[in-house]
């Protein structure tokens, strides 16, 4: 790819990008709850989610969360000030900043692709509240 490409190609993406449905898609995360329950399902399964076999994990979506980066949404779910869980569960606004909170202890070189990761499962898990997907795995 050549430097004219490159910024062709960067001209592009940000031309498509459009922030006020991003800022409603996030918006939209703070409606959807899951319970305890749910949150330990997904937890549980992400957990599981790395020995899996290869034919099973090729049917789910691909996740990069690392068991240190679970420990760590794991006890902000109980003990972080701004997004521990609340009376009835814990919306998916405080689930995405519970992995973007534990993603930042990640090396540079896998910064970026666990955040859009974080952004993919939060959102998948969100449609999958409503009509089964390959999210529901996770919290089932």
């Amino acid at each position: 790819m050549s430097l004219q490409d490159l910024f062709e190609s960067s001209l592009s993406l940000f031309e498509q990008y459009d922030l006020e449905e991003h800022i409603r898609e996030m918006n939209a995360l703070e409606s959807r709850i899951l319970t305890e329950h749910q949150f330990a399902q997904l937890v549980g399964k992400l957990r599981l989610y790395q020995f899996l076999p290869s034919a099973d994990k090729k049917q789910l979506p691909t996740v990069e969360f690392t068991d240190s980066h679970l420990n760590a949404i794991a006890r902000a779910y109980y003990s972080d000030e701004n997004f521990a869980r609340g009376e009835g569960g814990i919306d998916l606004w405080r689930v995405y900043n519970l992995f973007t909170g534990a993603n930042k202890s990640s090396y540079i070189d896998t910064f970026l692709d666990r955040s859009l990761g974080a952004t993919t499962l939060i959102h998948g898990i969100a449609q999958a509240l409503d009509t089964p997907n390959a999210y529901s795995w996770f919290i089932e």
